[in-house]
């Protein structure tokens, strides 16, 4: 059984359509999904919200409702009940940025000042991180962490709000289209199904990954490829005739700043620990497909 929050009445339907349950409701407004941990059995609840301050919300929810699940395992003597599992879905950007240097997710020392700090934009998820791994938190839980590289693939909705200059490019007849971010950029990149896929292998193992001392904190990144590379082909795809030229991030752009995190790692772990297996192992190979997937993603969106 799937179920998946949903805060509003279409994405509800649309949950439905796909199989899955949906749960009316929102970390402010948690009474559903609460209820459901006490009267249904959840073997493990993902966040894949993206919350700030809202993670810290979830998790002490999480471990209220493990701490019950634990005490009822007790009150009818059971003994070594199954405790609920928790995944977090973090991201490689707490890596921060760094062309030279290879990360590793087994370091436990990512986020911290004893590495690179994380982009401005995730400077939160580190103290999230190290909560959910936490012994307050694994007496309770069994958790784990899923760091997604830069996602791509389908409506590349984080892609949006640079993608549609060049597109503006192409309807104009310009010479050149000038993007606000770092032209030597080499960024860790995953297909969103592959990321997916990623997360659903480590809630899969999340029990068994407890007590091995394996530190359960995996990075899913299929290639590392040159941004620049990747906004040219991304013209050529739309039939942009002119230059497509990067010129550095503006200052105070969080998020183009992030987009340009030059992150040189892979998925070894993932791959040999958890049998994760990516389909999809270039944006650039195939971005004739991908730019005009989000070509009519957003041209439907915008009618």
């Amino acid at each position: 059984m799937l179920l998946q929050l949903a805060r509003t009445p279409a994405k509800a339907a649309q949950l439905a359509a796909q199989e899955v349950i949906p749960v009316r409701g929102s970390i402010q407004q948690p009474e559903k999904y609460l209820e459901l941990l006490k009267t249904k059995h959840i073997d493990v609840v993902v966040d894949v919200s993206g919350a700030m301050a809202d993670a810290t919300v979830l998790l002490k929810q999480m471990v209220d409702a493990g701490k019950e699940r634990l005490s009822r395992y007790e009150e009818f003597g059971v003994p070594n009940g199954a405790k609920l599992g928790f995944v977090y879905v973090s991201g490689m950007w707490v890596h921060g940025s760094d062309k030279s240097d290879l990360v590793n997710d087994g370091d436990p020392f990512t986020g911290t000042e004893a590495r690179n700090k994380p982009l401005g934009m995730v400077s939160w998820r580190p103290e999230v991180e190290r909560s959910v791994l936490s012994k307050e938190t694994t007496a309770y839980l069994d958790t784990a962490i899923v760091r997604s590289a830069l996602t791509y693939g389908r409506d590349h909705a984080i892609w949006t709000g640079f993608f549609m200059e060049v597109l503006k490019g192409v309807k104009d007849g310009a010479s050149k289209v000038s993007i606000p971010l770092d032209p030597e950029a080499v960024v860790a990149l995953a297909h969103s199904d592959d990321a997916a896929s990623g997360i659903g292998a480590v809630v899969e193992r999340v029990g068994t990954l407890a007590g091995t001392g394996i530190y359960p904190v995996f990075d899913m990144c299929s290639s590392i490829e040159g941004l620049r590379a990747i906004f040219e082909g991304f013209g050529r795809a739309l039939g942009f005739k002119g230059t497509v030229e990067l010129v550095g991030v503006k200052e105070g752009d969080y998020l183009g700043d992030a987009l340009s995190a030059s992150t040189v790692g892979d998925s070894g772990r993932a791959k040999a620990l958890l049998g994760w297996s990516p389909k999809r192992m270039s944006m650039l190979q195939g971005i004739d497909v991908y730019a005009n997937a989000w070509k009519a993603a957003f041209e439907k969106g915008g009618k």
